[in-house]
Order: structure tokens, then C-alpha cells, then sequence
């Protein structure tokens, strides 16, 4: 839904965001600070919240901080000087971008927190419960794998929603460790979640363990794409692997068994809910009184109004809801399935 009065509003140049005259904007804008665009599931997430949009009255600005967390704060800062209505901001560093949500609060803008959870109040936060997300990676590994050696590919440690993902995670494995049924062998944080990061990482962690890997515990579908061209090129499949996202490529290696598990998080879904709630906001409901919000505690203990949708563990068993909500095609899902198949691919 680009328009030529999104166009209008701002232009862009590089990666600066230019301001033109506001008179040329006669719908309120909702301006979206993206992390980066990496990964696909950023561009479900974008479709959904500009399919919500689609309409008189509301127009859409974005910018990519690409992973860099001074970018993202002049980001911030265009977007605000830009006119923005509404502020969603998906968090490169959720420490380093306070003080330019501080300045979109001064200006009376409302902002949420998108998917990766900032500590501060009067701000909605949106996302999904995750440290059931955790949960569910772990629950999954645990089923196909009780026992041997695990290596675990953690999320940039900078992101604070890597500890509610571990949290959930440990919900579900902390016990087999204590007990000796698991040995961690290697444990490493993956800077910005790059996959190539991660595969690099597990290339050492084969090599240290002389290749005797029984499970890897991947904090999401990008890493663990990156364990799994590791172990491939060192001629292991099936080993037990988790991810979230949803991922194209990660569902299909699910289909043909180097993936355990993918948590599902309906980012096109989180994208509607976002975008339902700006619009809400815009027209000056609180954000407590946003549909779906309820009160959230942060780790810091301060309150916030939030919003967190249920993800689903996706495995070989129940490929068919991924396929049947399209969001994956079967062609797609099942490539390469060539024995074995899931009943997704039947």
C-alpha cells in the first residue's frame, strides 16, 4: 500500500528520512522503526500491518536501522520529525533506543514495542508470550532428544528477549541437565542472530566435540539453518534441531527431518494486531484500553499495557496448520521430501 501521498509525506534519501510539507498529508501516519530486514519473517510482519491499513485514513512509513542501533535512533528521530502519528519500533538494542521513544512521548506521540519488549512505562507492548515460545522449543527437543550431548546457539545477548526465550527454554530442559541425562557441551550467543554467525559457531562446536552433537537447542530458525549447513557438511542429518519463525526453509527441513521443531509465531497476525492497536491509539483510545491489552510486568517491575498473541510448536505432526492457514505452499514444504514423508506431504 504505497501511495503517492506516502511518497509525499517522506522522502528518502539513503538512509535518512527527509521531511516535506505537512500539508501535503491529510491522513495520520503510523511510522514503523525496523531492526533490520534480514530475515523473511520481517516482510510477513510488514504485509500484515499494511494489509490492516489498507483503507482511507492512515498512511504507512518505515525505515531499516539494518541492524545498527545509532541508525535506528535517528530513524526514530525522522520518523518523528517526518510527522508520525504512531510510532512502532521493533528494538535493535531495547537499552539504547529509550531515549528516542522518550522524545516521540514528549512530542505526545504513542509508541509501541514491537515483538522485542522495551523496559520503560506508558508504551504497548506487542509480541508474543515469549518465554512460551521458550517453552515450546524446548518441550519439543526434549521429546525427540532426552539425553546426550546438547549445544545451545543463543540470540544476541544485547536483546533482552533472548533471557524470556531462555527462561522458557530452561522451563522445559533445566531438569535433564541437573539430573546428568543432558551435558551441555557448548553454549555461544550469535551477534545479531546471522545465521552464517551461527554456522561458523557450530563448525567449532563439531570440531571441539569430535562430532558427537546429539541436539541443538537454536533460538530460532536463521540459526538453526546455520547449525544445520554445519552438520550437513560434516554428513549429519536428524539430529535434533529447534528454531522459531516459521521460516520457508526451516518448515521444509522439518518435512524432511533435519528440524525437530519451529515455533510458529504468526508474524502476518502480529503485524494486523500492531496495526489495529496504532490506529487505536492514533484516535486517542489509552493504551489500556486498547482491545486485547492487559496489564505487564517488566523485568524491571515497572507496568506496561501489553498485547502477546500464542505461538504453536510446529512439527512433523501438525505441518498441515502451516499449509492450510497459507503460509507455506505444499511445493514448498515438501521439496526434496523424498522418503519418510510427513503426512503434510502425503
Amino acid at each position: 500500500m504505497t501511495s503517492q501521498r506516502t511518497l509525499a509525506l517522506c522522502l528518502l534519501t539513503g538512509s535518512m528520512l527527509v521531511p516535506v510539507s505537512a500539508a501535503l498529508a491529510q491522513d495520520k501516519v503510523i511510522g514503523v522503526s525496523w531492526r533490520h530486514f534480514q530475515e523473511e519473517r520481517w516482510r510477513i510482519d510488514e504485509r500484515g500491518i499494511l494489509d490492516a491499513l489498507e483503507g482511507p485514513g492512515w498512511e504507512y512509513v518505515s525505515a531499516d536501522a539494518q541492524a545498527d542501533p545509532q541508525k535506528q535512533i535517528t530513524d526514530i528521530e525522522g520518523l518523528i520529525s517526518s510527522g508520525a502519528d504512531v510510532l512502532i519500533v521493533l528494538a535493535q538494542d531495547s537499552f539504547a533506543v529509550v531515549p528516542a521513544i522518550q522524545s516521540a512521548q514528549a512530542a505526545g506521540i504513542p509508541v509501541i514495542a514491537y515483538d522485542v519488549p522495551v523496559d520503560m512505562t506508558d508504551i504497548l507492548f506487542i509480541s508474543f508470550d515469549n518465554i512460551a515460545v521458550g517453552r515450546l522449543m524446548g518441550e519439543a527437543l526434549v521429546a525427540a532428544q532426552p539425553g546426550g550431548n546438547w549445544a545451545i546457539l543463543n540470540g544476541d545477548p544485547s536483546m533482552s528477549i533472548v533471557n524470556l526465550f531462555k527462561e522458557g527454554q530452561m522451563q522445559a530442559v533445566q531438569p535433564l541437565i541437573d539430573s546428568g541425562a543432558i551435558t551441555v557441551v557448548a553454549e555461544q550467543f550469535i551477534e545479531n542472530w546471522k545465521p552464517d554467525v551461527a554456522q561458523t559457531a557450530m563448525d567449532q562446536i563439531l570440531t571441539m566435540s569430535g562430532n558427537e552433537i546429539d541436539a541443538v537447542l537454536a533460538m530460532n530458525d536463521g540459526m538453526a539453518g546455520g547449525a544445520a549447513a554445519a552438520m550437513a557438511a560434516q554428513g549429519m542429518h536428524g539430529v535434533a534441531l529447534s528454531g522459531q519463525d516459521g521460516d520457508i526453509a526451516a518448515l521444509n527441513r522439518i518435512a524432511r527431518g533435519d528440524q525437530t521443531v519451529s515455533v510458529w509465531k504468526n508474524s502476518y497476525s502480529l503485524g494486523q494486531t500492531a496495526a489495529v492497536a496504532a490506529v487505536a491509539l492514533g484516535e486517542g483510545t489509552p493504551m489500556a484500553e486498547v482491545a486485547g491489552a492487559q496489564p505487564y510486568e517488566t523485568p524491571s517491575g515497572q507496568m506496561q499495557s501489553a498485547i502477546l498473541l500464542e505461538p504453536i510448536a510446529i512439527t512433523r505432526d501438525n505441518l498441515n496448520l502451516v499449509v492450510d492457514s497459507d503460509w507455506i505452499s505444499k511445493e514448498d514444504l515438501c521439496q526434496g521430501v523424498t522418503e519418510n514423508a510427513p503426512a503434510a506431504c502425503q
